[in-house]
């Protein structure tokens, strides 16, 4: 295909080279001669006008005067810087100018037409009436100004077709481009295509019929590449959707059956403490019936009896938050209390060194979410700080609050429930 473009663009390039070698030199000369042929006519009728003007001024001098008023006026006339050569015959007697700058004998008598002689002055004679007589005036003019402005304006010429001939080559050149763009376009889509573009449409307008039969068969060709290759997309996003549609169901299975064995151990286990505390708290609660209020056993059994109450609340707690946190849509509820329960659950596991402080405001919070996994989270949050804490011992503090503007300048202006978890540990 480079091949052939390259060709084309060269014949092309050739074609236009020949014509104009074969038409710029005649119309080159034509319009030469007609640019010299005007130059020359303006000239000729100019120094005409001028040297019969001239001629009606030495009329009008008196016979008294006139060799005198003569000679001045041929100065003034060599002096215009038209004339080169000025003199009046006046029978056996010449008046020239002694500004003239040609001499009188290169005069070789008057001009028929511009560039006569080939001195480059333009003679000319009129005849003046006198009185008695009539005396000639004879003037030569300079030819150099209208010689340079000839060749001044062939140059243009010669610029102009020399322009005109680049431009043509180089509008050849484009031509052929245009000519050989479709085969081109063409070309590379089909490359693209067989690439692995098959959504690359084939589009080529162009007169020649074959060509235009060949990118609709390569067009239809492409289509049906294209719809194999869709239907074989779909059928694989659907086969992928379904596995992760299965593997998301499988691990909610596995979730849920995790969550319901640690409801069914948090339950068995509550049982069976239920069964030990029982016996516990009813023989606690006999022995108290049978004893004084004031004594120091009693008071020792009021304290077993309510470490067995304290006890068979940490298990309804624990069975309260082991139940399926993931499958509870969010809705709204109280922040207060899921904190607070959630520290009742850490208290029995923080060491003796550690303090709990809490600040938990009046004003309760309510929030969208799930308490659940809240609590989770205040669970989490505690556990890493006392753990943070327990070999040196310190201070937990859990902070619950209302606030107008987050301290987060990425959040926007509004009301906020703060959870705030702080400790004097050293870090993990």
């Amino acid at each position: 295909m480079g091949r052939v473009i390259d060709s084309l663009r060269v014949r092309l390039t050739s074609v236009v080279v020949v014509i104009y070698a074969a038409l710029l030199p005649p119309l080159y000369l034509g319009v030469s001669a007609i640019v010299e042929g005007g130059y020359a006519e303006l000239f000729v009728n100019s120094v005409r006008a001028y040297s019969r003007m001239v001629a009606d001024e030495l009329e009008a001098v008196a016979d008294p005067n006139f060799p005198e008023r003569a000679t001045a006026l041929l100065d003034g006339v060599v002096l215009s810087g038209q004339v080169v050569y000025a003199e009046v015959v006046d029978g056996s007697r010449r008046l020239r100018s002694p500004l003239s700058i040609v001499p009188p004998s290169r005069y070789r008598g008057d001009d028929f037409y511009f560039g006569d002689h080939g001195d480059q002055v333009y003679y000319i004679s009129h005849p003046v009436k006198r009185a008695d007589r009539s005396v000639i005036l004879r003037l030569g003019f300079d030819e150099s100004p209208t010689l340079g402005r000839i060749a001044a304006a062939k140059r243009r010429v010669l610029a102009a077709m020399a322009a005109f001939t680049v431009l043509s080559i180089a509008v050849a050149i484009w031509l052929s481009a245009v000519i050989a763009r479709p085969m081109v376009r063409l070309q590379d889509a089909a490359k693209r295509v067989a690439g692995g573009d098959f959504h690359m449409q084939l589009q080529m307008h162009s007169s020649i019929r074959e060509v235009r039969e060949l990118n609709d068969h390569l067009e239809r060709m492409r289509q049906e590449l294209v719809g194999t290759n869709d239907r074989l997309q779909l059928e694989i996003r659907e086969r992928e959707v379904s596995e992760q549609k299965r593997g998301e169901l499988e691990r909610r299975l596995r979730h849920r059956e995790r969550i319901v064995t640690i409801g069914t151990l948090a339950g068995g286990v509550a049982h069976e403490f239920n069964n030990i505390m029982t016996p516990i708290l009813l023989f606690a609660q006999l022995a108290l019936a049978e004893l004084p209020r004031e004594s120091p056993l009693a008071k020792d059994l009021m304290r077993i009896v309510a470490a067995a109450h304290r006890a068979r609340s940490l298990v309804t707690r624990i069975l309260t938050f082991s139940r399926e946190m993931d499958l509870q849509q969010p809705r709204i509820f109280s922040l207060r209390p899921v904190v607070e329960e959630a520290l009742a659950l850490i208290r029995a596991t923080v060491p003796a060194n550690i303090e709990i402080e809490t600040a938990i405001g009046e004003e309760d919070a309510a929030v969208l979410g799930d308490p659940g996994q809240l609590q989770q989270v205040v669970t989490n949050l505690c556990t890493n700080a006392y753990q943070a804490m327990r070999r040196s011992g310190g201070r937990l503090a859990v902070r619950v609050a209302t606030v107008e503007n987050a301290a987060d300048a990425s959040v926007p202006p509004g009301r906020y429930a703060l959870l705030e978890v702080s400790d004097t540990g050293h870090g993990m």
